[in-house]
């Protein structure tokens, strides 16, 4: 597996991801407006050349703010997730980013888990944060 920058022939896959992963996905012209605006943070993980995943993320006053993260349903739970947040978080660090954020549903056990693995930790719940009502956690992690 390799982790690059995305690229625009990937935003197609992208945006079938977010399909196949998000039940609210977001619309085309906000993952054009990431992949103009925050290419740096925007990653894809492939394998043998096929887009298999994704991380988007945004920098305001130094904190990392982490938007999605979307892999391929045959590639979920062996690792590629973590591989690629990894990642991510090295380009945050490199780029002087010391806290990061995100926000989860509180029924996503599996990306709690990953997230809890990496070092994130609970800061408060969001109530109603999704559109269909349910809760959301806020995570957030420093970079030292």
């Amino acid at each position: 597996m390799i982790v690059r920058t995305v690229n625009p022939d990937d935003i197609y896959k992208i945006m079938e991801l977010e399909y196949e992963n998000f039940d609210n996905p977001y619309p085309p012209n906000l993952i054009n407006f990431l992949y103009e605006s925050h290419r740096d943070t925007f990653l894809v993980v492939e394998k043998d050349e096929v887009v298999i995943g994704f991380a988007v993320g945004i920098i305001q006053k130094k904190e990392g703010h982490i938007l999605a993260i979307a892999i391929r349903e045959d590639y979920k739970k062996r690792g590629v997730g973590t591989f690629l947040m990894k990642r991510l978080l090295k380009v945050y660090e490199k780029k002087g980013v010391n806290r990061l954020k995100l926000e989860v549903r509180v029924s996503n056990v599996a990306a709690l888990a990953m997230y809890k693995n990496l070092g994130f930790k609970i800061t408060n719940k969001l109530k109603n944060y999704y559109e269909n009502g349910e809760d959301g956690f806020l995570l957030r992690k420093d970079i030292i």
